[in-house]
This record gives structure tokens, C-alpha cells and sequence, in this order.
């Protein structure tokens, strides 16, 4: 391994950097959140108790302005009200001891007398329509019902009107009404602080303090909305508070103080330690680790993309030449094999070609209906499996492989015997163990009435369940030294009918799609889906090889 330069040093250090600032960002991130949601409850735990003394105060002047109008009316009826001088005289004298600014009485639809003080009692606006517009006040009223509503005109000042009618021994019918414009005053409870408005049907009718602003500043500000009553004409009186922020402010500021002071420590933490630790924190090594204990575990496939231009960029570069050197020999040993067995009989050399094409056109149709999923290296086992299925047929004479007539009962124990010979012959290569695995399978029947164990169902290793199926495909359909070749029909019926017995029936059915799709003339397969057979005449570049 060449030595690692000063580059990469630098690099490791910065990243040691980043990562001590990202933490005391995210670490401050937290401190503020928590700050900022401690001095957000507080600040909503004064909204509320503020809410409810400004809505107890408001309700309190509803209840002694009713308490006025219901007062006035008890008066009356022991009284004839004609609008005469006394009588203008005495209303004037009820407003003095009452908190109210106008009162106003009515007969039938006229007004007999009204009494108001100088402000805001005179304001125009002040001054009652009758009946009340609204028909629900005013069916109520005839009723005899006590009413509450609010007077807002266009242009005027709102105000809280209360009427009821005046128990009276005469015919004619008498109501005495009481105004008082809203005033401030009903938010002074407020505490400093916090400002409010009285809402309206939802508008705002005043404010507290006067002139009240709204959010300024950079931080928004909490707000909160509460209802109050609603009167007899379905008007909601409500408040909208809002608190000034202090508490935000005040706790925000020690919080960055002491969050620029904790960032600017672990920098310069992080920058003594990161120096030191630089040269054993070498992460950008764990792809060449990870490759290299892939080829020892048998990954053959195994080939790392060139991501850096400097030092471990020309390691992972030798790393490859390395790689590319055991698969070139690996690849060179299959293929001596394979023309070892081709040696044998002209049929044998046709044959292996065929089954390995047809398998991994089988494992492909597999993956599609989602049946199996396959890396690149299975595919190449699954391939070399393939090649050298019947590779112990080398131990056998070709007086036995290429006989006619029917064999003996020691010449069948012989080719019985080569799934065994070839697996201990491809198992000794090393590295191809599961290859080996497979080969020894190739003969094992799925209901377990195959032969050299017996194996059946998921026991049988699903490549030497595909390998079998297209291994007899191929022996139906070809001439053989002691049979004919069979119809394409034909052979797909026997397929079916062994299915389940001899053969998987999800390999079998995979496997009669593809040449049903090779009897339309459609591809079985790309090139670079079949593992590694056909590289064995092709130069393997500088493609980038992840099958790991």
C-alpha cells in the first residue's frame, strides 16, 4: 500500500471539522428549540391568565350594565314616565350614580324621553333605532324578555345596548333602554406586557393599550384568540391578545451567546483531535477492505469504480489489475475445463453451450416475474455451474458416453458417479465452492428420487433446479447416440408432466417461456446477463464490475 500524502491528511482533518461543527449546530439547534419553547409557554401561560381577568372584566361590565337596565325598569313601573321636565331631571340624575352614558324610553314606537352625558353619550350613533333592527331582539322584547346587543353603525362608535320592557298599568307599551359605549377601560387588567383588542363579530371595536401596533421586530409574535359571550342578536364578543415578546427576547440572547461559545470550542476540539486522529480515520479505505474480503470470499466479480485521483485512487486501480489478473485465471481454467469436456463427442461441446444459454435465459425470466433475484456474482456462478455441469464425464470412457445401446449395471453406476467427480474437480479450483455445490445437485430430482443424495425441493439448490430442467429440455430436443430428437411440443408436455416429480414447476414454466420466446424469434437474453461465459473470448475494459 503507498503511502498516503499529505492531501489526504488535510481532507481528514477538514472532515473532522465538519462534523464537529454540523454536531454543535444540531446540539444549539436543540438549546434553542428548548429555550424557544420554554419562553413560548410562558408567554402563553400569561396569555391565558390575562385572557380570562380582561374576559372576567368585560363579562363584569355586561352583568352591571343589565343590573342598570333591570334597576331602571323597577324604578319606572312605579312611576309614569311622560318625558316631562321631572322626568328628563331625574334620568339625568339615575346617570350620574350609574356607569352608563345614555338611557332612552320608549313608548310603543316613539321615544317619550332620553337622558345622555355629555360624552360619549351625545355621539350620535349612540342613539337607539326602535324598533332594534334586529328581529330577534325585537321579537324578544315584545315578549317582555330582557335583551343585550350590540350597536356598531358605519362610521359610528360601537356600544352595548340593554332593553326591557317597563311592567305598567296603563294599555301602551313602555321599554327603557341603557347605552354604554365600549371603552378601554375593560382591557386595563391587562398585565405589562401584554396588549389585547375586544372583538366584534371578529373585528376589532378597541384596543389596549391605544393604538395598539401588532408584531414588529424580527421574532413573531404570540397570539391567541378567546371568546367571551354571545349576545341576544348572535353577536360574539371576544379578545385577541398578544404578547410583546419580552420573555422570547430576554431567553434567545444567553442561548446564542452560549451556542456561538459551544460551537467555537468544538471546532477547536475537533481541530486539535481530528490532526491526530487523522491517519487512522482513513474511511475512503472501506471500499478496498470491503473488495478485498469479497475475492477472498469467492466474489469473482468483484471490481471497484475509480472515484479519487490520488492516492487510493491508484490503489484501487492496482486493486482491479489485481482482480482482473484472478478472474483472467479463473476464467482460463473454465475454459480449459470446458474444451476438455467438448473434447469428448461432438455432441457434448453443442451441448454445454446450449445449457448454459438456456439457463441463464431462465434465471432471467425468474427475476422478471419476481420469482428469484440475482447479483451479478450468482450469475456467474450460476454460469460456470452451467459450463461444467457434465464436467466429470471426463473421468468417463467415451466407449460408455457414446454408447447406443443400453449400458450395464456398472456403466451405469459409472455416469451416475461424474455430478460427484465434477464437483470434487471444480471444488479443488478454490473459490467456487458454491459452483461446486450446484454441480453435484445437477441430477437431484425435486421429489427427491434423484440421484447422488436424494435431495428434494428447496434442498436442491434452485441454479441445479434450473440447470436440470434445461439439461433434459436440451436431451429431448437434440439427436442423441441412442435417441431421436423430439418435437418442440412434445418436450414442452414432458416438462409438464414431470413437473413437480422430476422438475421444480416454477423452473419449468420459466423455462418454456423462453424457448417459446426463442420459437418467435425473440433474444433469450443480453449479453451482460449471462454471467461470464461469453467473456471468455472478450476483454473485460475498464467496465465496472459492483457484484458484491
Amino acid at each position: 500500500m503507498r503511502r498516503l500524502g499529505s492531501s489526504l491528511l488535510h481532507q481528514l482533518t477538514f472532515s473532522h471539522l465538519l462534523v464537529a461543527l454540523l454536531l454543535s449546530l444540531g446540539l444549539g439547534g436543540v438549546v434553542l428549540a428548548s429555550v424557544w419553547s420554554q419562553a413560548r409557554a410562558s408567554e402563553r401561560r400569561l396569555l391565558e391568565s390575562s385572557a380570562a381577568l380582561a374576559g372576567e372584566r368585560v363579562a363584569s361590565e355586561l352583568r352591571r350594565l343589565e343590573e342598570t337596565r333591570n334597576g331602571l325598569a323597577r324604578a319606572m313601573a312605579q312611576r309614569r314616565v311622560v318625558g316631562s321636565l321631572e322626568d328628563i331631571l331625574w334620568l339625568q340624575q339615575v346617570l350620574s350614580y350609574t356607569d352608563v352614558d345614555r338611557i332612552e324610553v320608549f313608548s310603543d314606537l316613539s321615544r317619550v324621553v332620553e337622558a345622555y352625558a355629555f360624552l360619549p353619550g351625545g355621539s350620535p350613533s349612540l342613539q337607539t333605532p326602535w324598533f332594534p333592527p334586529h328581529p330577534q331582539v325585537a321579537a324578544l322584547l315584545q315578549d317582555g324578555k330582557p335583551v343585550t346587543w350590540v350597536q356598531w353603525p358605519e362610521g359610528g362608535d360601537p356600544s352595548v345596548k340593554a332593553a326591557r320592557r317597563i311592567a305598567a298599568t296603563t294599555g301602551s307599551a313602555t321599554y327603557v333602554v341603557v347605552t354604554v359605549a365600549l371603552r378601554p377601560s375593560w382591557l386595563a387588567a391587562l398585565p405589562p406586557g401584554v396588549g389585547g383588542s375586544l372583538l366584534v363579530r371578529g373585528q376589532r371595536a378597541l384596543s389596549w393599550p391605544a393604538g395598539n401596533p401588532g408584531s414588529s421586530g424580527l421574532l413573531p409574535r404570540l397570539r391567541m384568540q378567546q371568546s367571551i359571550v354571545r349576545l341576544d342578536d348572535d353577536t360574539p364578543l371576544g379578545l385577541e391578545l398578544e404578547a410583546s415578546g419580552v420573555f422570547l427576547e430576554q431567553a434567545l440572547g444567553p442561548a446564542l451567546r452560549g451556542g456561538a461559545l459551544l460551537a467555537l470550542a468544538s471546532l477547536v476540539l475537533a481541530l486539535l483531535l481530528g490532526h491526530s486522529f487523522a491517519r487512522r480515520l482513513l474511511a475512503p479505505l472501506e471500499d478496498l477492505l470491503e473488495g478485498t474480503a469479497a475475492m477472498a470470499r469467492g466474489h469473482l466479480t468483484v471490481r471497484l469504480p475509480v472515484r479519487r485521483q490520488d492516492e487510493l485512487g491508484a490503489l484501487t486501480r492496482e486493486f482491479n489489475r489485481m482482480a482482473d489478473e484472478i478472474r483472467t485465471t479463473y476464467l482460463g481454467v473454465i475454459s480449459t475445463l470446458a474444451e476438455v469436456v467438448e473434447a469428448k463427442s461432438h455432441y457434448t461441446r453443442e451441448h454445454i453451450e446450449r445449457v448454459e444459454r438456456l439457463a441463464m435465459a431462465t434465471a432471467k425470466v425468474l427475476e422478471e416475474r419476481g420469482w428469484a433475484r440475482w447479483s451479478s456474482h450468482q450469475k456467474f456462478i450460476l454460469s460456470v455451474a452451467s459450463i461444467l455441469h457434465d464436467v466429470g464425464k471426463i473421468a468417463i470412457g467415451n466407449d460408455i458416453l457414446n454408447k447406443p445401446g443400453p449400458l450395464s449395471s456398472s456403466e451405469r453406476q459409472e455416469i451416475l458417479s461424474h455430478p460427484e467427480v465434477g464437483g470434487n474437480i471444480v471444488e479443488r479450483m478454490g473459490k467456487l465452492e458454491r459452483a461446486a455445490e450446484i454441480i453435484r445437485a445437477c441430477h437431484e430430482h425435486f421429489d427427491g428420487s434423484g440421484y447422488p443424495r436424494g435431495l428434494k425441493g428447496d434442498q436442491i439448490p434452485l441454479e441445479a433446479r434450473i440447470i436440470l430442467a434445461v439439461d433434459a429440455f436440451d436431451a429431448m430436443t437434440q439427436v442423441r447416440p441412442y435417441s431421436q430428437a423430439r418435437p418442440l411440443q412434445e418436450a414442452i408436455a414432458e416438462l409438464r408432466a414431470e413437473a413437480g416429480k422430476q422438475f421444480d414447476p416454477v423452473v419449468v414454466e420459466a423455462l418454456i417461456e423462453v424457448v417459446q420466446r426463442e420459437a418467435q424469434g425473440q433474444p433469450l437474453s443480453s449479453h451482460n446477463s449471462s454471467g461470464f461465459y461469453r467473456s471468455l473470448s472478450e476483454d473485460s475494459g475498464e467496465t465496472q464490475i459492483t457484484g458484491l
